[in-house]
């Protein structure tokens, strides 16, 4: 007898190699046309970038929006970006956030610099400059004696910033999350500023949507001129990689929005019900797409059981797309970006926890 949930057993099925996944199933709204349904949202306010920007965010400021019924509260905005917002998102996913106070999945076990690891590792290509070797934790008095020391050696010596890099998995912002716990119990920093403000404009836009066909409410009646992000989660994913079906509801607030978008490769997402006995939904997620679990989709179970490989876009991956950006100044050559971001997927989300 098949003691597996629903939600398990879609993860299985959509776990499969490239080759043996079945379309058909899995809603993909960039599509020229919908599955049944799905549903056209009418944005009853701008998604405005934030003045400060010396770049435009997005392409306009009504942009197509989507929810699937089942998912009261779900809203999709197929990538609103412009090319030059997916490069900046990038940038500031690697470098700005990932340095500390900001904790990340090494933290316990090596004494990461103050420079961000995608920072060092791109000038270790330089062979002009000096290499460096980042110390283990593990092996030292500074190593956490609550932390269970991994098994494996990798962690117990020094290691190059390419190496970490690539064992990179997550860090946190704002809020610094704790996984033990799953509390918010680790201190707090100040969550990105620029980031916050594209959340917040996410946030405004998506208040009190409509169907277009039908003008009844999405169920996302949320004052988005309240929102502010508290804490926030950025999941660095390779080709290889999977989260698992989870709620979040460490929050004391569950009527804001959990808000994420992504940049690199395509994913499969699943969002299902409040139990993991409720068959979920699979979703093309592309790069650039927003994603808001609004109302009762925010206690949904979700998770992602499929990364598919090569589907980056070109303003990604072009090895000198990034080099004329306003910002390019500020960050390593876009040249090392354009090979992480064909083989990675990252996602960020933020949450109002008060």
């Amino acid at each position: 007898m098949d003691q597996q949930t629903a939600f398990r057993r879609a993860e299985k099925q959509y776990k499969v190699r490239d080759g043996l996944l079945d379309w058909s199933t899995v809603i993909d709204l960039s599509a020229s046309s919908h599955t049944e349904g799905v549903h056209e949202l009418c944005l009853a306010h701008d998604l405005c970038s934030p003045p400060a920007l010396p770049f435009q965010l997005f392409t306009r400021t009504r942009p197509r929006a989507f929810t699937i019924d089942g998912h009261p509260g779900l809203i999709i905005i197929p990538n609103p970006f412009t090319d030059e917002a997916q490069r900046w998102l990038a940038r500031k996913c690697l470098c700005d956030c990932t340095k500390p106070p900001n904790r990340t999945n090494l933290d316990p076990f090596f004494e990461l610099p103050s420079t961000s690891l995608f920072t060092l590792a791109s000038e270790s290509n330089d062979t002009t400059r000096p290499q460096c070797l980042i110390d283990s934790r593990v092996l030292s008095d500074s190593f956490d004696s609550t932390v269970t020391k991994p098994k494996d050696t990798f962690y117990s010596q020094p290691a190059s910033p390419q190496a970490l890099l690539d064992r990179l998995r997550w860090c946190t912002l704002g809020w610094q999350y704790n996984w033990t716990t799953k509390l918010y119990d680790l201190g707090v920093s100040e969550f990105d500023p620029e980031l916050n403000e594209l959340m917040q404009a996410i946030a405004v836009a998506i208040t009190n949507p409509t169907r277009e066909a039908a003008n009844s409410c999405s169920n996302n009646t949320y004052d988005g001129t309240q929102y502010e992000s508290h804490a926030g989660i950025i999941n660095y994913y390779d080709e290889r990689a999977t989260m698992a079906g989870h709620v979040d509801k460490t929050e004391e607030n569950m009527d804001a929005p959990l808000i994420s978008f992504n940049i690199g490769l395509d994913c499969v997402y699943l969002i299902g019900g409040t139990t993991r006995d409720t068959v979920p939904t699979p979703v093309l997620l592309r790069s650039g797409d927003v994603l808001a679990m609004c109302g009762e989709s925010r206690l949904a179970y979700h998770g992602v059981p499929k990364i598919l490989a090569n589907t980056s876009p070109a303003c990604l991956t072009d090895l000198d797309a990034g080099n004329n950006d306003v910002v390019a100044g500020k960050y390593p050559q876009w040249q090392y970006f354009a090979p992480y971001l064909s083989t990675h997927r990252v996602n960020c989300n933020a949450r109002k926890c008060l």
